[in-house]
């Protein structure tokens, strides 16, 4: 986006844009944030920085006395950490080795032609209006099974624009923001990991008092198509038109494919991919469905309520769901005759991702130096501390929270990670001011999700840059941010709107909720 185009764009926006347009390369980026918290961590640490809060002990699920003091990178101590743990930080970046898993199989998908046949198939019948609703809705829900949809909802979301010959990077930016957004919404919600983190927050002051797992389901439900709506407003009217001006596909421009009738081999494996999926639908069925099933609960024998090996393997189980129909349409669509042909594709599925990798390493580098250094656990406590003190009450000093979370997001990028810290400084406070515990989760939920889509901490963000840059290279981590402001803006305003509206008319957040004690 040059200057001049840039200044066409006015507004807010297009004073961003022209900065974001003259930021380095992210890698870059990455590279200079590092170096700055190892500066920050050397000065504060001489300083003597230090926070003293009651933290949730992560392995026992009890309060404990913590001291957070910020660690120098640049000492004798610091230099080893860095150095020691450089290759187990890369390794753990979590969206490394799941992006990289679920890829082989989802990119195997559009090699072998399964996806882009059946998306030729769709297109007949889907009306492109209603698609933007449709990835929003899937992004939102995606939260149901963890983080799958930074892996499946966004990409696909590009490819779907794509076929309807829409700008793809639009759709990413929809999916990638209804994905970010769908922690505080989801159809069906069963938390039991921020249950009982409430549930032992709140024994500091009432050890009888149990948050379920139900707590935020209902407001959740009813949310999910409220926010569906706001997102997919604002990606359709304030950023797809400034993308179609400033960031066209440039992916074989020029190419007109024909995107509707299909040829012989691919309908005979499409008919063939329909009884793969049969096959391995079949097979999921068989080792969870039956109350000896290995992908249920081994102690509880539950598959959905609470954890089982179903949920948490998911990615690998939808990889597998998918994998049989890819390689049952290759065989219908005479592309895979050996193994050969099919080693082939898997080898082709992985092409083009040195760029990611890349990334991912300095990305990796700067969150875990941030994480080691203890500076956004110590900017969490203390912003906390000074919640605690101005003196809101009601839905002023909740809204203040959904507030504070949001803010503090931006520099802890883990949900868990900031919940086990602030749940046991403000689920206490707030249950001694009348606000529930049920209600101050949910708070949380709503803060903490705004905010995600303009976080350079996020540890997806890497991998939403490689999605825009398969369709245009030139849009950056700038762009990305200056793009993301206004769903993370919008997000965080109609939903404190939406709950504020709930609070007033007393309708229960969950199952079995009270609002206010």
């Amino acid at each position: 986006m040059s200057e001049g185009n840039s200044k066409q764009t006015g507004g807010f926006l297009g004073k961003v844009a022209v900065v974001a347009n003259k930021l380095p390369h992210p890698v870059t980026i990455f590279i200079i944030f590092a170096i700055i918290i190892a500066i920050l961590s050397f000065i504060l640490s001489n300083m003597g920085v230090s926070v003293e809060v009651e933290a949730i002990n992560r392995s026992t699920k009890q309060i404990e006395l913590q001291t957070y003091t910020v660690k120098n990178l640049l000492c004798p101590e610091g230099i080893r950490w860095i150095f020691e743990s450089a290759v187990k930080n890369f390794i753990s970046f979590e969206p490394l080795g799941v992006v990289l898993f679920f890829s082989l199989f989802f990119n195997f998908l559009n090699e072998v032609g399964l996806f882009p046949s059946f998306l030729k198939k769709a297109m007949k019948k889907i009306n492109g209006k209603y698609v933007s609703y449709f990835i929003a809705f899937l992004g939102v829900n995606s939260s149901f099974a963890g983080d799958i949809g930074y892996v499946l909802v966004i990409p696909i979301a590009g490819i779907l624009y794509k076929q309807l010959k829409r700008n793809p990077i639009a759709g990413i930016l929809l999916g990638f923001s209804s994905t970010a957004a769908g922690f505080a919404a989801c159809l069906v919600s069963i938390d039991a990991l921020l249950g009982g983190l409430s549930t032992a927050a709140v024994s500091i002051v009432d050890p009888t008092y149990v948050v379920t797992p139900l707590a935020n389901s209902i407001f959740m439900f009813f949310f999910t198509f409220f926010v569906t709506f706001i997102i997919t407003f604002v990606n359709n009217k304030v950023v797809e038109p400034k993308l179609d001006l400033f960031f066209k596909d440039e992916s074989n421009e020029g190419v007109e494919e024909d995107q509707t009738n299909l040829t012989p081999e691919e309908n005979k494996g499409l008919k063939y991919a329909g009884i793969g999926f049969i096959v391995s639908f079949a097979i999921i069925g068989i080792l969870s469905v039956p109350s000896w099933g290995p992908l249920r609960n081994p102690d509880t024998g539950k598959l959905l309520l609470g954890w089982s090996p179903l949920l948490a393997a998911i990615i690998p189980v939808i990889c597998f769901i998918f994998f049989i129909p890819g390689l049952f349409y290759g065989i219908g669509a005479g592309k895979i005759k050996s193994d050969k042909d099919l080693m082939n594709l898997l080898f082709k599925a992985l092409d083009g991702f040195g760029a990611f990798i890349v990334l991912c390493f300095f990305s990796s580098i700067f969150i875990s130096w941030f994480a080691y250094t203890q500076l956004g656990t110590i900017i969490a406590a203390e912003g906390g501390q000074f919640l605690a003190r101005i003196g809101f009450k009601g839905i002023p000093l909740i809204i203040a929270f959904i507030f504070f979370c949001a803010f503090i997001n931006l520099f802890i990028g883990s949900m868990t990670s900031k919940y086990v810290l602030l749940a046991p400084i403000f689920i206490p406070m707030l249950y001694k001011m009348g606000i529930s515990p049920e209600l101050a989760q949910l708070a949380y939920r709503l803060g903490d999700s705004s905010t995600n889509v303009i976080s350079p901490l996020m540890s997806f963000c890497a991998l939403i840059l490689i999605y825009c840059n398969k369709y245009n290279k030139r849009f950056g981590l700038g762009d990305l941010i200056t793009y993301m402001i206004p769903h993370a803006i919008t997000i965080l305003v109609s939903s404190i709107i939406f709950f504020v509206v709930w609070l007033s008319l007393n309708l229960p957040i969950g199952f079995g909720t009270t609002n206010f004690l």
